[in-house]
């Protein structure tokens, strides 16, 4: 006997269910494929200023070296680097994975950036002893030959995929198969695919003269960034890092070699987004923390003995020739700018920064709450404090002479070229003593030593005196 047909039963889900459920996965999956690949991770923090200062975000990894090929680069390309890290002047320490100077943070996957302390933190030896000096001018950090290494680096044909894994494994960090994957099909095939886009962007830093060690020219990267052709033309405005301990006392004046804004806040931003970071991903909590502890930060005593009797001397010359109207609190023009026709200086970084270049930073953060509005063209360089002035050579705003005593010397008797790029203290003439690295020739565009001619006509006794007194120069802080 034939049974009767049954029709199935369908006690799950309908299929229109089933259908509009699997298209909410994968909308899910992309969107959180984008979320991992795009939208970058949260900063890093640390419990310390210090630990932050060092190692924290301020937002600059959005097109930082993926992290995973970046560590093995030292290895992969030894001969480059025969110091690794060390060999730009990076400053590293026992049980770090980054240099000082470094943050990494996820965007898509880990990924390095630049820090604050990258251009401020320094080591210098003196008596015996190397010190870590945070705030100081990075006086050995090479930064644009590292920018230019990295170039080097996407192009080379000895960065593959299989040096990256094996590199990793001869250090014993095996990568597991999930990342090795990424490393042959995302990671090092993007970063060939940027060297054209890094030569490119980078061009002009290969026409003009070399940076060297503890300068850089932001003002040509902004210019680069706007589609100025910086590579077209011999416009230079390299400058040496400042100090930025003991912001306190600057506030009220204006920031940047040339005094071109009177806004730490934008002087602050200015400088995150010159080392990397992007207006959106800007980390201004943190930055601002960062400038908070600035703010008090002490500079460093001078580390070696004082001739007490000879700086009590020092002290009554400063006194006599003025030295504190510019360059102490209080006085009536610290902070401000003196005119080049007093001032006498190379003028290449002032004229750089002029009316029409300077207008373009008022769309910087434009659509933001902190959009730029206080940038100017000036005619000369601002009046700095003196805090430490021992650790913050070489000296004037370009660095083109090397010590206290070459800046209190009539122009042509200054070095027309030295060495720089050295930890080694001079305590005679205060600055850095390098019998090697870097040639510095003030004969170059925008290197120019000439200028500042005030003490160089005193006696040389009253000279020494003077440097003996400036040695252990410091000023209280924001009361």
């Amino acid at each position: 006997m034939q049974q009767p047909s049954v029709s199935p039963r369908n006690d799950g889900m309908p299929l229109w269910l089933a259908i509009v459920a699997a298209l909410l996965l994968i909308a899910c999956l992309v969107l959180e494929g984008k979320r991992l690949t795009i939208k970058p991770g949260p900063p890093q923090t640390f419990d310390n200023p210090v630990a932050e200062f060092k190692y924290g975000s301020i937002g600059a990894e959005w097109d930082g070296f993926p992290y995973m090929v970046w560590r093995e680069l030292p290895a992969i390309f030894k001969d480059e680097l025969p110091e690794g890290w060390r060999t730009f002047g990076f400053i590293e320490e026992p049980g770090q994975e980054l240099p000082i100077g470094f943050s990494i943070r996820r965007v898509g996957v880990p990924r390095v950036g630049f820090n604050c302390a990258t251009c401020h933190s320094a080591e210098v030896t003196a008596g015996g002893n190397t010190m870590l000096l945070l705030g100081a001018p990075a006086e050995t950090l090479d930064i644009q030959s590292y920018i230019l290494f990295l170039g080097y680096v996407a192009a080379s044909d000895k960065l593959t995929a299989d040096a990256v894994i094996e590199s990793a494994a001869q250090a014993g960090r095996p990568l597991g198969p999930i990342d090795r994957l990424l490393v042959r099909t995302i990671l090092v095939p993007g970063i060939k695919d940027q060297a054209d886009g890094l030569a490119t962007a980078f061009s002009w830093m290969k026409v003009k003269p070399r940076h060297g060690p503890g300068r850089t020219d932001a003002g040509n990267n902004w210019r680069a960034r706007w589609g100025y052709g910086p590579e077209k033309d011999e416009a230079v405005g390299t400058v040496d890092f400042p100090s930025v301990w003991n912001q306190g006392i600057r506030e009220g004046g204006w920031f940047h070699w040339d005094g071109n804004n009177n806004s730490l806040i934008e002087r602050n931003y200015s400088a995150a987004l010159a080392g990397g970071a992007k207006e959106w991903l800007l980390q201004r909590g943190l930055i601002d923390a960062q400038a908070e502890w600035l703010r008090d930060l002490p500079p460093p005593a001078y580390p070696l003995p004082v001739n007490a009797d000879m700086a009590a001397d020092g002290a009554a010359i400063y006194e006599r020739e003025g030295c504190g109207t510019c360059h102490d609190p209080g006085g009536e023009s610290f902070g401000q700018v003196t005119p080049l026709s007093d001032l006498q200086t190379d003028p290449a970084r002032s004229d750089l920064f002029d009316d029409a270049f300077v207008s373009r930073f008022g769309d910087v953060g434009k659509g933001y709450t902190w959009r730029f509005s206080h940038y100017r063209a000036t005619d000369g360089y601002a009046n700095t404090p003196l805090d430490a002035i021992w650790a913050r050579g070489p000296y004037l705003h370009n660095g083109s002479v090397p010590t206290l005593r070459a800046l209190l010397s009539p122009p042509e008797d200054r070095p027309a070229t030295f060495y720089r790029g050295c930890t080694d203290f001079d305590p005679v003439d205060v600055g850095f003593a390098c019998e090697s690295g870097f040639l510095f020739d003030t004969q170059l565009t925008g290197n120019g030593n000439g200028g500042h001619l005030y003490g160089t006509g005193l006696p040389d006794g009253e000279k020494s005196a003077l440097i003996e007194y400036l040695k252990s120069k410091q000023y209280a802080g924001r009361s």
